[in-house]
């Protein structure tokens, strides 16, 4: 491993979001450090900061589906404005067509 380093090759583990969460949970609920550690096999170090982080930005979670849901909802009127221009153009035309 000594080789590893000596050439500049990272061996740094990352770690999902998921698995952060679950830490953190448990560090926010109480259970002891040393167990957290144990069980997901991570530092405490690492239990410390994704705990703090979840304290943080927890509320970022729900506000971010709003902001999802809201350019969600500015996308589905930009398209139907889209159709119902397509659709008036043509309904011109068939008048034309048709002679009305």
């Amino acid at each position: 491993m000594k080789g590893d380093q000596s050439r500049g090759i990272d061996m740094k583990k990352t770690y999902s979001p998921g698995l952060k969460f679950k830490v953190a949970l448990a560090a926010l609920t109480g259970q002891p450090i040393i167990d957290i550690c144990r069980q997901y096999e991570v530092s405490d170090g690492l239990v410390h900061k994704w705990k703090k982080e979840l304290k943080e930005r927890g509320a970022d979670v729900f506000s971010q589906k709003k902001q999802n849901k809201a350019v969600s909802n500015e996308l589905e009127v930009s398209k139907l404005y889209q159709r119902i221009g397509q659709l008036s153009t043509e309904v011109d035309f068939l008048k034309k067509v048709v002679g009305d």
